[in-house]
Parts: structure tokens; sequence; C-alpha cells
């Protein structure tokens, strides 16, 4: 049986003075250690999500100005086709325009160029005629 004696009051007070000891030694650091990780991971999960909202917000801002850019390309494209077919528009009238007073002296050349074929044709119609009937006839006309 246990017998209460002065060995078990030391035993109480070793067991007590080994609680301080290990309490100071080790359980104490141990316990530091853990809170101080636990609050640098809290920091870090923290400097994280504000990291990834900060990237999400910079995302959103460069899909929109990416948008705007797109929009404004898309515009400036349009006005430039515009502007092209405009000018194109403008470039065949000249081209249309030019054509035209060039068919114009043309055929006025071809008129005047018909016109003296025909009067020196019917300068040469007579003789042309009595040549043509002399070989038909076989003989000579008066």
């Amino acid at each position: 049986m246990i017998d209460i004696d002065w060995t078990l009051y030391a035993q109480i007070i070793n067991f007590l003075l080994l609680v301080f000891l290990l309490n100071v030694v080790l359980f104490r650091p141990i316990r530091n250690a853990i809170r101080d990780r636990q609050a640098k991971h809290l920091a870090q999960e923290a400097e994280i999500n504000l990291l990834t909202d900060k990237g999400r917000s910079l995302e959103d801002e460069i899909t929109e100005e990416l948008a705007a850019a797109r929009r404004a390309g898309a515009g400036a494209r349009e006005t430039l086709k515009q502007e092209g077919a405009h000018a194109e528009a403008t470039l065949l009238e000249e081209v249309k325009r030019q054509v035209e007073v060039e068919w114009a002296t043309v055929e006025k050349k071809i008129k005047a160029d018909m016109a003296k074929a025909r009067a020196s044709l019917k300068t040469q119609v007579q003789s042309f005629a009595q040549l043509l009937a002399t070989k038909i006839l076989g003989r000579e006309l008066s």
C-alpha cells in the first residue's frame, strides 16, 4: 500500500519542479514557435489574398482597356474604310471624267479623219468608177 511520508512530498515537489522546468525550457518555446508560425502563416495568407485581389483588378483593368482599344481600332478601321471608299469613288469619278474627255477628243479625231477620207474618196470616186467599169466591161469608157 501507499505510505504517506516525506518521500511523497519529495515526489510532489520533484513533479512540480519538473513541470515548471519543462514549461520554461520546452513547452513555452514550442508554443511561442507555433504561435509565431501561425501569425506568419496568417500574414502570408492575407498578403496572398491582397495580391490575388490586386491581380484580378489589374486583369479586369487590362481586359477593359483591351476591349476599349479594340472598339477604337474597329471605329478607326470603319472610318478608314469609309474614307477609302470615298477616295475611291472620287478617284473613279475623276478617271471617268478624264476618259470621257479623252474619248471625246479621240472621237472628234476619228470623225475628222473620216471626213478627210470621205472628201479624198469623193474626189477619186469618178476615176475609181471608170477604172472599175473598164475592168468589168473589159473596154475603155469614154
